[in-house]
């Protein structure tokens, strides 16, 4: 019987990450390719949407340099960033560059949602996701305000799942955890929001096909199988968004599992049996059938580190840090940080970054020291904005942090629960693996991860139960003070 191969594919906002595992859940190659956002004006944000297409082809013929790879690549499913609008003609091809989730244009257009709906409230109930100043209805609607010429020119409005997906298969499909993101879905019904889109000013048959997390769309076409090198017996199967799949490949399936992605945005992820629209946390349906998820982000939270490392420190390395906080207090000598974005009082957002406490008598690490805490500081105290609270197995923390001894260590200290560090650090990759293994049919959980625990210090856990309400109040008086 011939070997079958699963590629999990993670189409970033910086680039994309391939992953090509065995049937029996080996990881067998990985590469990378990266590519550039652009800037044309103040606050906005765009990126080449072939440069997501070319980034895929590349990665997956590293990965499946092989012959025998190559014909035996039996499925293969998708990690995405969702929120990027890309506008496409009748051909599929791009009449603009796609706008990225970040992208901040969209002032008017979320002032005109509010005076033609009525309310903010509607988009959160409906897309789980709060209305913003970007997202699609507010993209295509600034589109159609300022580019009226390329917005006839369009056939279809569609994000990254759904282009690559047409790319592949012909078939312009999105789960529907993208199709919550993009601000265009009723999530709890699994279909597009009139209203919504009669805002923007399209139509249903301008979108793409909802499906779910795991749901087979179809085989490669010739052309896509030609420029990927593989097979046209190969399927495509429905991912699901960054955080989803992180969360399917770390193992968090059941309540009460909780996630922590440590990148340049730390992220909040914990499952359920339902939605919770009662803390004003992102709600998506998740990669894991029956469950719900709920997310909040600190937009700052690993590139607080890389800006005083980068523009202050003169780049030391992350060996050098890590071994020169672990002999440091920061909080513990009165010394506070708080992050960029940081919710310094409930309901209130700021992008200026603070430190308290600062004194002569502390070098470039206790600062780095503080900066560790006060990103930890902000994300437990996040944390509590959740129902769900963590499985008595602990959190589980990925990304740079996780490859961090003393950052992971904090969390756990700070937290007062278990640390869990998966082996692999590519999870989202991992778990669109598994779902590419669920569409071809293979029901038993094949990729194992295997995982380091870390257990909370309880004396530590005692002192900075106290700091964090420290914390707290210090950064009610910051917010009042702006």
């Amino acid at each position: 019987m011939e070997k079958k191969y699963f590629l999990g594919i993670d189409v970033g906002t910086t680039g994309t990450k391939t992953l090509l595992f065995s049937g029996e859940g080996e990881v067998l190659a990985r590469s990378y390719q990266g590519y550039e956002t652009s800037a044309p004006n103040i606050g906005c944000s765009e990126q080449n949407a072939e440069d997501w297409w070319n980034s895929v082809c590349s990665t997956v013929r590293e990965t499946c340099a092989s012959p025998e790879i190559s014909s035996n690549v039996a499925a293969i499913s998708l990690s995405l960033q969702g929120g990027t609008m890309v506008a496409v003609d009748s051909e599929g091809t791009p009449v603009r560059p796609a706008i990225v989730w970040n992208d901040l244009r969209g002032t008017r257009q979320h002032d005109e949602f509010v005076s033609e709906i009525g309310s903010e409230r509607y988009m959160y109930e409906k897309t789980g996701w709060e209305l913003g100043t970007c997202l699609l209805p507010l993209d295509i609607r600034w589109m159609r305000e300022n580019e009226p010429t390329l917005f006839s020119k369009t056939a279809m409005f569609l994000s990254v799942p759904d282009y690559i997906s047409m790319k592949m298969t012909g078939i312009p499909a999105i789960d529907l955890s993208d199709a919550g993101i993009n601000q265009t879905a009723d999530i709890q019904k699994g279909i597009y929001d009139k209203r919504i889109l009669e805002f923007a000013g399209i139509s249903e048959k301008q979108l793409p096909r909802i499906v779910h997390s795991g749901d087979v769309i179809g085989h490669l076409t010739k052309k896509a199988a030609e420029e990927l090198g593989l097979n046209q017996s190969t399927i495509l199967v429905a991912g699901a968004h960054d955080q989803y799949a992180v969360a399917l490949g770390a193992g968090a399936v059941n309540n009460g599992d909780m996630v922590i992605g440590s990148g340049t945005c730390w992220v909040v992820t914990a499952l359920s049996d339902f939605p919770d629209f009662t803390q004003g946390l992102s709600q998506s349906v998740s990669a894991t059938p029956g469950k719900w998820g709920s997310m909040l982000s600190l937009s700052s939270g690993g590139i607080c580190l890389d800006w005083f490392r980068n523009s202050v420190a003169g780049n030391i390395q992350y060996r050098t840090i890590d071994d020169e906080v672990e002999k440091r207090k920061a909080s513990e000598n009165g010394l506070f940080f708080f992050p960029f974005s940081g919710q310094y009082k409930k309901g209130c957002n700021f992008t200026k970054a603070s430190f308290s406490g600062l004194d002569l008598s502390h070098d470039r690490f206790d600062i780095m020291r503080s900066i560790m805490e006060g990103v930890v500081f902000q994300t437990v105290w996040m944390m509590e904005s959740f129902n769900t609270h963590p499985s008595s197995e602990g959190i589980i923390l990925s990304g740079g942090a996780s490859k961090s001894k003393p950052w992971s260590q904090m969390l756990s200290d700070i937290s007062g629960i278990p640390v869990r560090i998966p082996g692999i650090a590519d999870l989202s990759c991992v778990g669109a693996a598994k779902l590419a293994m669920r569409g071809y049919g293979i029901t038993s959980d094949s990729i194992s991860v295997e995982v380091a625990a870390i257990s909370p210090d309880r004396i530590r856990t005692k002192r900075f139960r106290a700091l964090l309400e420290q914390y707290k109040a210090l950064a009610g008086r910051l917010g009042e003070s702006r």
